[in-house]
């Protein structure tokens, strides 16, 4: 009897020595309780979600184009564009097409030719003034030039502007009587300076008006003389009626 507790006790030793060994070895799985099944199950989703993640980053950079690297050439573009002030467009009102911009116009400019002499005074020291005798030049010829004038200006308008830009005395009266001007003088040369019927008349194309000279209308390439005469413009080529 005794022998036979000794045996069972014995075999009873080595099973739980044996289930000791079994259970202490590395390849032995691991027991989890059954009320922390939902617990043991936490790390297996994690690897899983790791292993997910792990295989979506390297399928992306399987996947992913090459990028080429930038050159010299596109950063200095960048930096350029970047540099370059961004400006807004500008947008004007559009036009109201039933208003009509007012048309500025210019005075219609024309020409005509000035001439001014004084021969009759040329060679006849006995008869001139001997003061003025030095203001005669030796051809008669005192003015000559192409000048502008514009629609509706006269001969004196003309005359007045062309003296006053060539720095010659020019000096005249007024007759109110005949809403006319009279020329008394032209480069320090008056009337009477070569005795009782002398003075200054004019003639334009040639034709002596007999009327003021600022009643006289200017057009388009006429040509304006102005002379001095001693005999009432009969000297130059004119009568009394000369007498500007």
């Amino acid at each position: 009897m005794n022998r036979k507790k000794g045996i069972l006790a014995a075999v009873v030793i080595l099973v739980i020595l044996a289930g000791a060994w079994w259970l202490g070895s590395p390849g032995a799985p691991e027991t989890v309780p059954a009320s922390s099944g939902q617990e043991a199950s936490l790390p297996m989703q994690e690897e899983r979600q790791e292993e997910s993640a792990a295989s979506a980053q390297k399928t992306e950079t399987e996947t992913a184009p090459e990028t080429a690297e930038p050159s010299a050439e596109d950063g200095a573009a960048d930096q350029e564009t970047t540099d370059k002030p961004q400006t807004q467009p500008q947008t004007t009102a559009p036009a109201d097409p039933g208003k009509k911009e007012p048309v500025k116009t210019q005075p219609e400019q024309s020409t005509c030719t000035l001439t001014i002499r004084c021969d009759t005074l040329v060679g006849k020291p006995e008869e001139l003034d001997k003061s003025k005798a030095e203001l005669v030049p030796a051809d008669g010829l005192l003015y000559s030039a192409t000048v502008s004038f514009t629609a509706g200006e006269s001969v004196f308008d003309v005359l007045q502007r062309a003296m006053k830009e060539a720095g010659i005395p020019m000096e005249f009266t007024s007759v109110p009587v005949y809403g006319s001007a009279y020329i008394e003088g032209i480069a320090n040369l008056y009337e009477f300076d070569c005795g009782a019927l002398s003075g200054w008349v004019y003639s334009v194309n040639g034709v002596f008006p007999n009327y003021g000279c600022s009643k006289y209308t200017l057009k388009d390439g006429d040509e304006v003389l102005w002379q001095y005469t001693c005999d009432l413009g009969a000297d130059v080529g004119g009568d009394n009626g000369a007498w500007s």
